[in-house]
């Protein structure tokens, strides 16, 4: 349903009667918000996103060869970056476990076909496109019926739309969602 239709705004309408912010408590200028793990455009996303690291790997299997040849460098468990054979440790490290890094290179490619026709048909003979259109049409099915909405300010809107979040301590200024608190929350030791 577009979002300039009559009965799309009606719908609002009724879904926004009585409420609030979810995050702010706010009841001025609401507007609902679709979580972007929901929305049909990311399942789409996600669905592509998947089907071509499977087949990358397809493609290298059957049409290239790699060698794999050593980086010089290792890691070992007590130490878990890699670094040069020829670091030096300030403790001693525990030898057992010693994990090498290696790193492949490409040999030769068959190139009996373009990467991108053959992903096309791929996708074609996999049913890969025939999933994509029924998950979507479902993701659109859920945003329509406003299950997984949820109803925010514009403001907080705004800041979800930047991969931030209010502060679950001051409850007023906003924090990017990798953080638990804003800044001025912090504890002083981890400023």
């Amino acid at each position: 349903m577009k979002r300039n239709t009559k009965e799309w705004k009606e719908k609002r309408t009724e879904f926004l009667k009585g409420k609030t912010c979810a995050w702010c408590g706010s009841s001025d200028s609401l507007c609902i918000h679709i979580p972007r793990a929901y929305s049909p455009a990311q399942v789409k996303s996600e669905i592509y996103s998947a089907a071509y690291t499977r087949f990358k790997e397809i493609y290298r299997q059957k049409y290239q060869k790699f060698d794999r040849i050593p980086t010089g460098k290792h890691r070992h468990k007590s130490h878990p970056y890699w670094h040069k054979a020829s670091t030096v440790h300030k403790t001693e490290p525990d030898h057992t476990d010693l994990e090498e890094q290696f790193t492949d290179v490409l040999l030769e490619d068959t190139e009996e076909g373009n990467f991108k026709k053959l992903y096309h048909k791929w996708l074609e003979e996999s049913g890969i496109n025939e999933l994509i259109e029924e998950e979507v049409k479902k993701a659109e099915e859920e945003c329509e019926s406003l299950a997984n909405a949820i109803v925010l300010c514009k403001r907080c809107h705004f800041a979800s739309l930047r991969g931030m979040n209010l502060c679950p301590v001051c409850r007023k200024k906003y924090k990017s969602v990798n953080y638990e608190t804003c800044f001025d929350c912090l504890p002083d030791e981890k400023k």
